[in-house]
């Protein structure tokens, strides 16, 4: 794992993880900007980089981080921010940090896989992850933008998403089928963390009303964190609102980031 690091490390941290397949540079459109006010860490996981050794599991991911953030002597974390399986990532980065006594002040997650599934979904979906980054390998960008798979996922809003699609037409050429597999092991083995209650209490879930993770996952991560922030989305799909409203977004991002620090 590399980590890209942006702003000056005196201010307030947030670490930011990506989607599936995406590369650091997929955040960018956030990243650019919350860097005038935060030291903003971006992890680059395992398998998604020239020469990298092969993605493994989301425990040993979160490790590394663990890791390099105690090398570094960090005893403060403002925000953990992820999307989609970043946003799983996240939760068992939390989960170590704590074990560290790292303090975390707030966490948010967008569209997050949290999700349990059988070994033959995990085999088809396998399957379909392969196949869809071995076909961008040859693809351009706009070709990849206009596949119909990709714009249902998106809620018929592919260009928005363009900056994510770019990245994992990056990541393709490089990430290999054992990092395939095992990232959508990942994905799809989430065990839901114990989470102390005053943690819950500062961590944020967003979803789109209409994308697939909201109408599996909700309920469970209700269940599961009852303590913790909901919000839900209408006519969204899958990340867009960051996307097409990355104003809004980063507004709010700003006001997690400062809501423990009125005072």
């Amino acid at each position: 794992m590399r980590f890209h690091n942006y702003g000056n490390e005196r201010n307030p941290i947030i670490i930011m993880l990506t989607s599936s397949f995406c590369s650091a540079e997929s955040l960018e459109y956030l990243y650019s900007d919350l860097a005038e006010d935060y030291f903003v860490i971006v992890p680059e996981y395992n398998g998604h980089y020239e020469g990298s050794k092969d993605f493994t599991t989301r425990h040993k991911e979160a490790a590394e981080i663990v890791q390099y953030l105690t090398s570094r002597q960090v005893k403060d974390i403002c925000l953990i921010y992820g999307q989609s399986m970043g946003a799983e990532i996240g939760m068992e980065l939390i989960n170590q940090l704590l074990k560290h006594r790292i303090h975390i002040e707030s966490a948010f997650f967008d569209g997050g896989t949290f999700l349990r599934q059988p070994k033959l979904y995990k085999a088809i979906m396998n399957f379909k992850h392969k196949s869809m980054m071995n076909k961008m390998k040859n693809q351009s960008v706009d070709e990849v933008v206009n596949w119909k798979s990709v714009d249902e996922f998106r809620n018929q809003d592919t260009q928005t998403m363009r900056p994510v699609i770019e990245s994992m037409v990056k990541t393709a050429p490089v990430i290999s089928e054992e990092s395939i597999k095992n990232e959508t092991e990942a994905r799809y083995t989430f065990n839901f963390p114990p989470i102390p209650e005053d943690m819950q209490e500062n961590i944020f879930f967003v979803y789109a009303k209409e994308e697939k993770n909201f109408k599996s996952c909700f309920k469970h991560l209700i269940e599961a964190y009852p303590l913790a922030n909901f919000k839900t989305l209408s006519g969204q799909g899958h990340l867009t609102y960051s996307v097409k409203k990355t104003d809004d977004y980063l507004r709010v991002i700003r006001a997690i980031c400062n809501r423990n620090n009125d005072d």
